[in-house]
């Protein structure tokens, strides 16, 4: 059996026609379920892949997208990155995923990249750094983080989780079990995700008349976590921590159980985006949790919509988040 075998050859071995073998293999008109299975089956034992690249000369529709994401080894924006890539796999479409590593200038030769490659579309969560906007000449989503510069342009596409809410309903939560002195662990104020996290801790500690306390942190790990609760509690009261990641989180209860103080019976912590690791360490960590399928799905829908030339509703959405209490 040979392994570059044509569209024209298995047309010939299933005894059809080359359009119906299109058919099948596009997924378009209709084609008897015998027929069907027998050209499946002819192309399996073939090892016969339809070429994209010609396909999307032929009918003049780009059969590839770009996924643009800070941090692949962050377990959050790898969930998202594959979570894309299947879905618009599904569709006849491959995927270029480029890592920025939180790097603005890695950030605009990936953009410079996947324009020159002829994309039909780019997912976009940028970069922490990324101050400017890269001049991008086909349609964009971006998702997850807002760009800082998303107000010079009410026509961007965005969607996101509500970081906002997020923050609140998890300090709420542990103000209504008691909590009156809970700080918030949070990296610089760099990007949207974690600024409205903030905010959110903030209105429920004004709201009930307590006093805030947020320790910025120098960077995203278990370390920071962990020596910066450290130093806090040694001349501090503290009965509650809402960090705005899960590994933050995980760090600080390091700390605190290193101290003497039991969770959460004297101290109660939050984390943020229900990781794999709040689940399997010692001690089971609450946190909150952000509705990525729903936030992939809407994405992919969106950037197809914008690539097909088709009218979107609404341009930016803001998808709810639950709370998971452990």
């Amino acid at each position: 059996m040979k392994n570059n075998v044509s569209i024209k050859d298995i047309a010939k071995m299933a005894g059809v026609s080359i359009a119906t073998v299109s058919r099948v293999i596009n997924k378009s008109g209709k084609v008897a379920k015998e027929t069907e299975e027998k050209i499946l089956q002819i192309m399996k034992e073939n090892n016969y892949v339809p070429n994209l690249l010609a396909k999307g000369m032929r009918t003049n529709k780009v059969t590839t997208i770009g996924i643009v994401i800070p941090d692949i080894s962050n377990e959050f924006f790898s969930k998202i990155a594959k979570q894309i890539q299947t879905l618009f796999f599904n569709k006849g479409y491959a995927s270029i995923i480029c890592n920025t590593s939180e790097d603005d200038k890695i950030e605009k030769q990936c953009i410079e990249m996947l324009q020159a490659q002829q994309v039909g579309g780019i997912i976009h969560i940028v970069s922490e750094k990324a101050n400017k906007e890269n001049k991008i000449l086909i349609p964009t989503v971006y998702l997850d983080r807002e760009p800082k510069f998303s107000n010079k342009r009410k026509d961007m596409a965005i969607i996101e989780s509500d970081n906002l809410s997020g923050g609140y309903i998890a300090t709420d939560a542990m103000i209504k079990k008691g909590c009156k002195n809970i700080i918030c662990l949070s990296p610089k104020d760099v990007v949207s995700t974690h600024k409205k996290r903030c905010q959110g801790y903030a209105y429920a500690m004004n709201e009930n008349g307590l006093n805030l306390k947020i320790i910025i942190v120098d960077n995203v790990s278990l370390e920071e976590g962990y020596n910066k609760t450290k130093e806090y509690i040694k001349n501090n009261k503290i009965d509650g921590i809402f960090a705005t990641t899960d590994i933050i989180a995980i760090g600080a209860i390091k700390a605190i159980k290193e101290a003497g103080f039991k969770i959460p019976e004297n101290v109660k912590v939050f984390g943020y985006d229900a990781s794999n690791m709040s689940e399997v360490i010692e001690t089971p960590l609450s946190t909150i949790v952000q509705p990525i399928e729903e936030m992939t799905l809407a994405a992919v829908e969106m950037l197809e919509k914008n690539m097909n030339g088709e009218k979107i509703k609404e341009n930016r959405l803001i998808l709810p988040v639950k709370i998971k209490e452990r």
